[in-house]
């Protein structure tokens, strides 16, 4: 870990704090270039510089930003670009999060008691499946449960071409009023980053 103070040259400051490898940070409000100082950490706060350098952050080919690029201890994943007011973003990285919750379909007004409920997920070829434990009341018409979620930190750039990601909840339910109607339902989430 490291203390790291980033500042754009309108003196705002960006960026100030202990950092750890690989930690993504996300900066706002950079003009044209920003100073980045990269010091120890010494009981909890800024100590002693190991390395301090400028980079030109104006988004134009004369930059000479590229995603992937270290620039100095720094990789840049992501940067914005603005065309005839319309602003694009570069980005190396995809930041995917994956809930698996449940709900009644709208205009249902027949509360189901969960019975039991899997995913399974990830990367098609490295599926994981987990249970879960159902919940204790039923499902109403205007209740949600989420039973859990995943978090992928998709490389575009480096990660390969044509991952394949899949994404499946299984629900076995009942009627709260009739045990001999079943509800059940499966949710299949498909993609493919390339």
């Amino acid at each position: 870990e490291v203390w790291i103070t980033i500042e754009s040259t309108a003196q705002n400051l960006l960026w100030n704090q202990i950092t750890q490898r690989d930690d993504i940070i996300n900066l706002r409000g950079i003009d044209e270039q920003m100073s980045v100082i990269i010091a120890m950490v010494e009981d909890g706060s800024r100590g002693t510089e190991l390395l301090s350098y400028e980079i030109l952050t104006n988004c134009t080919a004369e930059a000479g930003l590229s995603l992937k690029e270290s620039y100095g201890a720094l990789e840049l994943v992501e940067f914005t670009t603005r065309e005839n007011d319309i602003f694009i973003a570069n980005a190396a990285l995809a930041d995917v999060l994956i809930t698996y919750d449940i709900e009644l379909q709208d205009g249902t007004s027949t509360k189901a008691r969960i019975i039991s409920v899997t995913s399974t997920g990830g990367l098609a070829t490295g599926q994981i499946t987990e249970s879960y434990t159902p919940p204790s009341q039923p499902i109403g018409p205007r209740s949600r449960h989420i039973f859990g979620t995943e978090s992928f930190l998709i490389d575009l750039i480096d990660g390969g071409n044509d991952l394949n990601y899949e994404f499946e909840l299984q629900v076995f339910a009942e009627s709260a009023s009739n045990t001999n109607l079943p509800c059940n339902a499966t949710t299949l989430l498909q993609f493919t980053a390339n």
